[in-house]
């Protein structure tokens, strides 16, 4: 998986921002600053009563399961014959689709050549599907059971209340809670079951990606508990946007020295298929708003590997919120020239071109020919042999070496000449409304200033805006 190289979509141009759009999105950052006090998640007070109840710790989070048919279409339209994952750079973990409490496709990568693949109706069954991913750990332990997770359930997404699930919590399934569960169903489940993919690292994590406005702005949100023997409920040791911020921390960028090139396939990935969301009319086919979003969620394993967890649907506040670095480098104030950047040494695009240094930095580039003749001479010298004594002009024979005179001594160059080469002159500083002199330090310098001279406040820093009682005192004198 670490040789896949997955060209990413070609960039398009995009419009700039309106006023009105410029305004919405400051007013969206704004709103989310203010009402986050004391850098908490909610408030201090809400955040602590949160820790205190596992049960509220869930939040909406609802799957698209019409992107895995998606998925599959995609893999058999492939001329090529390779697998899944060397053609689109990712895999996906065995899903089955579950439509009013019974089970309606299987989707799953074939071990022989890769590709992906969809069981025909009379293979499709959640006893198959616990015997495949609800295995009992090796260990054997029925407490090691209980706290290690093989499955993951995901309500569906759907914009028609009948069609969806009666809960919008995701859940996190040991081997028991996957056999409970499967017990359980009834005709209002609606969404999907599917294998628990473990992280490379020792908490679980998710990466999400969303795109706004031709930009594609990745989120790596990591679980602060450990997934094997951390403290806690499973739910609370495995979620990361399934479940309440608090319980995760949130990174922009993905970075491991295992796999250096795991972000850049990341972004391929979600814009190839995001491309691919759009020709097959995805947002229309859901009913989507035009302040809805498409959020792709990947995670990656511990052989290297990118699977396709999920699809959601977002805010456009949560986009808004995740693509905020993307957007800000975009502004026009990082864009757009800087006025005076000749003031700035080393500021600008534009460098100083390549010529002769000055006279002043000659010395320091190099040894002159006096030092390099210098140089030979002592290198040919017989070895093990010592340099010849010099002596002072008093006891020796040996001249002195003699100081330059002032005269001589090269002048320093101007400092115009060392600057960036610019389009145009420098600009002109004006000088300050005032000098300084040094006030009256001894009784007879104030003699002379305030008595013979009349001077003793000409020159002293005066403020360039006098309040008007003053300017009228003044005046009055």
């Amino acid at each position: 998986m670490g040789g896949v190289d997955l060209p990413r979509p070609a960039a398009q141009a995009v419009a700039p921002l309106l006023p009105h759009e410029m305004e919405h999105i400051r007013k969206v950052y704004d709103d989310d600053l203010a009402g986050k006090k004391h850098a908490s998640i909610i408030t201090p007070r809400e955040d602590a009563q949160m820790f205190r109840t596992p049960d509220k710790h869930g939040v909406p989070c609802e799957c698209i399961i019409e992107l895995y048919e998606l998925l599959w279409r995609w893999g058999h339209r492939n001329p090529k014959g390779r697998g899944f994952a060397e053609n689109f750079g990712f895999s996906i973990p065995d899903t089955m689709v579950i439509v009013k409490g019974r089970p309606y496709a299987w989707y799953f990568i074939s071990k022989k050549d890769g590709s992906l693949l969809r069981k025909s109706e009379g293979h499709i069954s959640l006893s198959a599907l616990e015997k495949k991913i609800a295995k009992e750990p090796a260990e054997g332990s029925k407490e090691t059971a209980k706290n290690t997770c093989c499955a993951v359930w995901m309500p569906m997404a759907s914009q028609f209340p009948e069609a969806r699930c009666h809960t919008p919590y995701a859940d996190f399934l040991s081997v028991q809670g996957f056999q409970k569960f499967v017990m359980q169903l009834r005709d209002t489940h609606s969404g999907i079951l599917q294998a628990f993919v473990d992280p490379h690292s020792v908490s679980n994590f998710l990466v999400r990606t969303v795109e706004f406005r031709r930009q594609t702005s990745l989120c790596l949100r990591t679980n602060r508990s450990l997934l094997a023997s951390g403290k806690g409920s499973l739910f609370d040791r495995c979620a990361t946007f399934e479940g309440w911020e608090g319980l995760s921390s949130s990174s922009s960028r993905y970075r491991n020295h295992r796999h250096p090139h795991m972000e850049d396939l990341i972004l391929a990935a979600s814009e190839t298929l995001n491309r691919r969301a759009e020709q097959e009319r995805v947002r229309q086919m859901l009913f989507l708003g035009p302040h809805q979003h498409v959020a792709l969620h990947f995670k990656v394993t511990s052989d290297h590997q990118l699977f396709f967890i999920f699809a959601s649907i977002v805010s456009e506040k949560d986009v808004i919120l995740q693509i905020r670095p993307q957007l800000l480098m975009g502004d026009p104030c990082m864009t757009e020239e800087l006025p005076g950047a000749a003031l700035l040494p080393g500021g600008t695009n534009r460098k100083a071109a390549p010529f002769e240094a000055p006279a002043c930095y000659t010395a320091a580039r190099g040894p002159s020919p006096e030092e390099e003749e210098e140089a030979k001479k002592a290198s040919s010298q017989r070895e093990g042999s010592l340099p010849p004594i010099e002596r002072s002009g008093r006891l020796g024979s040996g001249k002195t070496p003699r100081q330059r005179p002032l005269s001589d001594r090269r002048p320093m160059a101007d400092d115009g000449a060392i600057l960036p080469r610019m389009g145009y002159a420098k600009p002109v500083i004006p000088d300050v409304p005032y000098t300084v002199l040094d006030p009256p330090r001894t009784v007879e310098d104030y003699a002379y200033h305030a008595v013979e001279t009349n001077s003793l406040d000409m020159g002293l820093k005066r403020p360039l805006i006098a309040p008007t009682s003053a300017r009228a005192a003044e005046m009055e004198t």
